[in-house]
């Protein structure tokens, strides 16, 4: 159960739509309702009555919306109280983000509305790839990592929250012969070659391209490159397409194209249980709260 699934159960809850919600908050319906899905899994019971043409909430949902909205606002109150404890504190955090996430703005303004709050603590930032962000944290060159849902899940001794979820896209040259096409979708693009990164997560990543393309009826070719650089740089040539999420396809420059896969990865941030450093949870909730926020 994280902060996410929780959010979109009482959007729904309040607007009895998933469409709507979807809309309101900027996410794909197959998200929301996969999130939902997850949350009524944990939870052993169902929320929304699915057999009617409107939704409606369960007899149980409607106990769980009352306590989730309790817990919001005693969660509120907790945090306020631990804002100030932390305030006087002095101290300093490190943060490190994925490479090619330098362009997403909600990050800069977390970290400014953090320092505003929390001025005696100071905060570095870094970049790694997946296989260096998981070093630097257990190495303790930083206190916390952002990265995507499936970086830590080998690591029992790492903590972590989902900050928000990132459309994956479909990425082709602004040179390609679909550039300027209107009403593109990835079966368009079932006979290009799909370039994919050699990295550790290589493996799983051509199971996920897989998986990302079956809803369209079509298994990609893939093609392995030595990195992200070579990865961008077959697709920037025209010479085929690749898989990215919405945050890198930003910092990737204008020589891209996109399709939506109608498909989302979970951003997280991540640290060290045995970490005590207090400014932690002030800084994953001022994240948590700027990313919703900027959903809205």
């Amino acid at each position: 159960m994280n902060d996410l699934q929780i959010d979109y159960f009482l959007a729904v809850a309040r607007n009895l739509s998933f469409t709507k919600t979807a809309e309101e908050m900027y996410v794909s319906q197959p998200a929301i309702s996969r999130h939902i899905s997850h949350l009524e899994k944990e939870l052993g019971f169902a929320l929304f009555d699915r057999s009617k043409k409107t939704t409606q909430l369960t007899p149980a949902g409607g106990l769980f919306y009352d306590f989730f909205c309790e817990y919001r606002q005693n969660l509120a109150r907790a945090k306020e109280r631990a804002y100030k404890l932390t305030n006087e504190q002095v101290g300093s955090v490190r943060l490190a983000c994925m490479d090619g996430w330098k362009n997403v703005e909600a990050i800069p303004l977390a970290l400014r509305n953090f320092q505003n709050r929390f001025q005696n603590v100071d905060i570095s930032l870094s970049s790694y790839g997946f296989k260096g962000l998981l070093k630097a944290l257990g190495s303790d060159k930083v206190d916390v990592i952002m990265a995507l849902e499936g970086t830590t899940e080998d690591y029992p001794d790492i903590m972590t929250k989902t900050v928000t979820d990132v459309p994956l896209k479909l990425i082709y040259s602004v040179h390609h012969k679909f550039a300027g096409r209107e009403g593109l979708t990835p079966v368009d693009f079932k006979d290009e070659k799909l370039f994919v990164p050699t990295t550790e997560e290589s493996k799983q990543a051509e199971v996920n391209n897989k998986r990302f393309c079956r809803p369209y009826g079509f298994v990609p070719t893939q093609v392995m490159v030595d990195n992200i650089e070579s990865m961008l740089l077959n697709v920037q040539n025209g010479f085929g397409v690749a898989i990215i999420d919405e945050w890198a396809l930003q910092s990737a420059g204008k020589d891209f194209l996109s399709v939506d896969l109608g498909v989302s990865n979970d951003v997280i941030l991540a640290w060290k249980e045995t970490n005590l450093n207090p400014a932690i949870g002030a800084l994953v909730s001022e994240m948590i709260f700027i990313f919703n926020r900027e959903k809205e």
